[in-house]
């Protein structure tokens, strides 16, 4: 591998502690604050009297796919590198990985476990953003804040509290933040509602781009019904949400150039996150074909091809993907970044290296080191990450 290049994972995750919450809540609502539960079934989450288990699949690195299972968790199971950031940092020495953009877990890929928590509470649930937001950067980010990347969680519900939190994040160190891709699915405005201009104008004005995890907008009730059937042993439904959850941010796509918000906001940058990239040439193709037949029934408000917003403002991150890399001169170089989503299921964990040199050893070498972490340190703002 070139010394030129900087190896920055754009998607990884970390497992929260029980205390997050409780360290930081004050009294009023410390009863209601995320706490940690020990079961006979695993390790929950309790917030406000509900439980919710920390998933199995969300912690499997350094297990084999034989012994994968989507029920609840331990931490004494975990590798310590989900929640301690010393240890994470030796994981990613493990792994050759310089730099990790982090996202959370109880949060939910876009904040979205918060924005539930906001219909009966609103207080708790802002409170809980702005703790993890703090612990972040406080204690995990800080062991290393040049390796180690934080994305904020935003109240998503109030949009310009969702503003003051961003400019507060970036301000205490955060390079991003997260945003549901179908913010409809989860009972927000949708994409092109003047609720956001806000939110979009403080991401302009701080210059960080706002992240579209994968699964951050499945309408709540199908997907629990798709985990229930799996828990009741219906392999279809679990087996179908995993293969077709990078494809489902072809809505995120779609939704973000379509309602207009990258022509009124041409300083928002997205990134889709998780998705893959080898079905975006298909879809780029079929969105400037929808366009061009059909804006004017339409009354379409873009003044230009879908596929010029996506080349100047979107980015999209993927694991390991041939056909993307196949198709890179139709997506764009500078426009993808790699990822290793530790600790996921389907993390390159400990063999990232290996699956870079599989990937992209025939790329041309400035390209490759866009890939693998150039384009993540422009996009993300960290001039000088991971460097000795």
């Amino acid at each position: 591998m070139s010394t030129q290049e900087r190896v920055v994972s754009a998607d990884d995750h970390v497992i929260e502690p029980g205390d997050v919450w409780q360290s930081r809540a004050p009294q009023a609502l410390k009863e209601r604050a995320p706490r940690i539960v020990e079961t006979e079934e695993g390790d929950f989450w309790e917030i406000a009297g509900k439980r919710r288990p920390i998933s199995g699949l969300a912690a499997v690195a350094g297990r084999k796919a034989e012994e994968f299972s989507a029920k609840a968790a331990r931490f004494g199971e975990m590798r310590p590198g989900c929640y301690d950031p010393d240890a994470r940092l030796e994981d990613m020495d493990l792994d050759g990985v310089d730099v990790e953009i982090l996202f959370g877990t109880l949060p939910g890929p876009a904040g979205n476990a918060f924005v539930g928590i906001a219909e009966e509470d609103a207080e708790l649930a802002a409170f809980c953003a702005r703790a993890y937001n703090d612990w972040l950067v406080e204690d995990f980010c800080a062991a290393a804040p040049d390796r180690l990347v934080a994305q904020a969680v935003l109240p998503l519900w109030d949009a310009e509290g969702a503003a003051a939190e961003l400019e507060r994040a970036v301000d205490a160190g955060h390079r991003g933040a997260l945003f549901p891709a179908l913010p409809h699915a989860i009972g927000l405005p949708p994409m092109g509602h003047e609720h956001w201009v806000p939110l979009f104008r403080a991401a302009e004005d701080t210059g960080v781009p706002l992240a579209f995890h994968i699964g951050g907008s499945l309408a709540r009730k199908v997907a629990s019904e798709l985990i229930g059937a799996e828990s009741a042993g219906d392999h279809l439904a679990a087996e179908t949400v995993v293969a077709t959850a990078p494809l489902s941010n072809y809505g995120a796509l779609a939704n973000v150039i379509f309602s207009g918000a990258l022509e009124r906001h041409p300083g928002l940058r997205v990134v889709s996150v998780e998705s893959g990239i080898g079905w975006i040439p298909y879809f780029l193709e079929r969105m400037d074909h929808t366009w061009e037949r059909h804006r004017f029934w339409t009354g379409s408000d873009l003044t230009r091809r879908p596929s010029e917003y996506f080349q100047e403002q979107v980015f999209a991150t993927f694991i390991s993907d041939d056909a993307g890399v196949a198709a890179l001169d139709r997506i764009g170089v500078d426009n993808v970044m790699w990822e290793a989503d530790y600790p996921h299921s389907d993390t390159t964990w400990p063999h990232s290296r290996k699956v870079i040199a599989e990937s992209f050893g025939e790329l041309d070498a400035a390209h490759r080191a866009a890939i693998v972490g150039g384009n993540a340190i422009r996009v993300f703002g960290l001039d000088g990450a991971g460097g000795s």
